[in-house]
């Protein structure tokens, strides 16, 4: 699995920074010409290691709040031109925690979302 998890890894890698150097070209600005506008998604997602077994073909993410499944499909599918089988998505809860002074602190819920490849 680790293997596995490696190159999955990779690939994903190589599709971030692919996407990253196109978004820095520039075309050179002229007069008259109107202005390049980008326009980039409000949304994150970063690629964490399972904590179940999963099988080997399944990616977990760690999404924004706000993304649906619909909108973890599509994001894979047009930004990086990735297939996408389905998508899965589970709202994994803060931990607890207790304090020195007796008072309990939660952390920040967190979305992940598992997302079957081809």
């Amino acid at each position: 699995m680790s293997s596995r998890w490696s190159d999955l890894v990779k690939v994903f890698a190589s599709f971030v920074l692919l996407a990253i150097s196109n978004y820095f070209r520039y075309p050179l600005y002229q007069r008259g010409n109107p202005q390049l506008r980008v326009f980039l998604p409000n949304f994150y997602m970063k690629i964490i290691k399972p904590t179940h077994e999963q099988p080997p073909h399944t990616v977990a993410f760690n999404v924004s709040m706000e993304m649906t499944r619909n909108d973890v499909k599509n994001y894979l599918e047009k930004i990086y031109k990735i297939p996408v089988v389905g998508v899965r998505i589970h709202i994994a809860q803060g931990e607890f925690k207790k304090s020195n002074k007796g008072y309990v602190i939660k952390d920040d819920d967190s979305k992940i979302a598992y997302v079957d490849l081809v």
